[in-house]
C-alpha cells in the first residue's frame, strides 16, 4: 500500500496477500474471521458476525466478513506526508497516525475520503502549516488531535460548525490568535479543549457556556481576563505562565 521509508515498511510488514486461508474469507481478507483485529496488524474491523461468534462473549465477537474501520499506526516513527493511500478505506472510524515523523501539511483529502470518521489523531509528528478550515466539513468527527506538531496560525472559526465535536487538541504547537468567537456555538458538545504551550491570546469567555471536562491553558502568556467557571473547574486547568485572572491590556 504505502511505499515510502523503512519505518513505514516495518509497520506494514503484515499487509500482504494472500492471507491465511483458514483465517480468511477469500484470498485477500485483511479482517479475517477469528478476531476483531484481523490478518493485518494495526487494523480493526467491524461487520457481520459468523455463526461461531454467537458462542463468544461480547468482547470477543468475530467480525466475519468485516470492513476496515480502525487504523492505528502509532509510535512507529512513520515518515513522509500523511498518506493519501488511506483513502481506500472509506469506512474508517478512527485514523490514528500519532507518534511518528510525518511531515508536510494537513491534507485536504481527510475531508473527503472518510465520511463516517469519528477520530483523527495526527499528534506527535512534525506537521507544518496551519489548521485548515476544511476539517470543519467532516460532520461525523468527534475527536481532532493535532498536538505536538509544528503548526502555526490561528484556530479556524469554521470548526465551530462541527455538530459532533467533543475534543479539540492543539497543545504544543506554534499557534497564535484568540479563541474564535464562534466557539460559543460549541456549548452542547465541546468537552476537551487543550491549548497548552502555544501563543494564544485574549480571554476565554467564548467557552463560558461549554460543559468542559478537561482543559489545558498553561504556557500561553497572552491569555488573560476572567476565567469562566467552565474552565476554572475543569480537570487539568492550570494558569501557569498565563495572565488568566488578570485584566487584558
Amino acid at each position: 500500500m504505502v511505499q515510502v521509508g523503512p519505518n513505514w515498511a516495518n509497520a506494514l510488514k503484515s499487509w500482504h496477500c494472500p492471507t491465511p486461508a483458514a483465517l480468511s474469507n477469500g484470498s485477500c481478507d485483511p479482517c479475517g474471521v477469528n478476531v476483531w483485529y484481523g490478518n493485518f496488524q494495526h487494523f480493526g474491523c467491524r461487520g457481520g458476525t459468523t455463526e461461531a461468534s454467537t458462542k463468544c462473549s461480547d468482547d470477543a465477537i468475530l467480525p466475519g466478513i468485516g470492513i476496515l474501520t480502525n487504523l492505528h499506526v502509532t509510535d512507529l516513527h512513520i515518515e513522509g506526508p500523511v498518506p493519501q493511500q488511506t483513502c481506500i478505506f472509506p469506512q474508517l472510524r478512527e485514523l490514528d497516525l500519532d507518534g511518528g515523523s510525518l511531515t508536510g501539511t494537513i491534507p485536504e483529502f481527510l475531508s473527503t475520503c472518510f465520511p463516517v470518521i469519528n477520530e483523527i489523531d495526527l499528534s506527535y509528528n512534525q506537521l507544518t502549516g496551519t489548521v485548515p478550515a476544511f476539517l470543519s466539513t467532516i460532520g461525523s468527527l468527534v475527536e481532532l488531535e493535532l498536538e505536538s506538531n509544528q503548526l502555526v496560525g490561528t484556530i479556524p472559526p469554521e470548526l465551530s460548525i462541527m455538530p459532533n465535536i467533543t475534543s479539540l487538541r492543539f497543545e504544543n504547537n506554534l499557534m497564535t490568535g484568540t479563541i474564535p468567537q464562534s466557539f460559543s456555538n460549541l456549548t452542547d458538545t465541546l468537552f476537551v479543549l487543550f491549548l497548552y504551550n502555544n501563543d494564544f491570546e485574549g480571554d476565554l469567555s467564548v467557552v463560558s457556556g461549554a460543559n468542559l471536562g478537561v482543559v489545558s491553558t498553561a504556557d500561553n502568556p497572552k491569555l488573560c481576563g476572567m476565567v469562566p467557571a467552565s474552565v476554572r473547574w475543569a480537570h487539568g486547568y492550570n494558569p501557569h505562565n498565563t495572565s488568566l485572572g488578570m485584566p487584558c491590556a
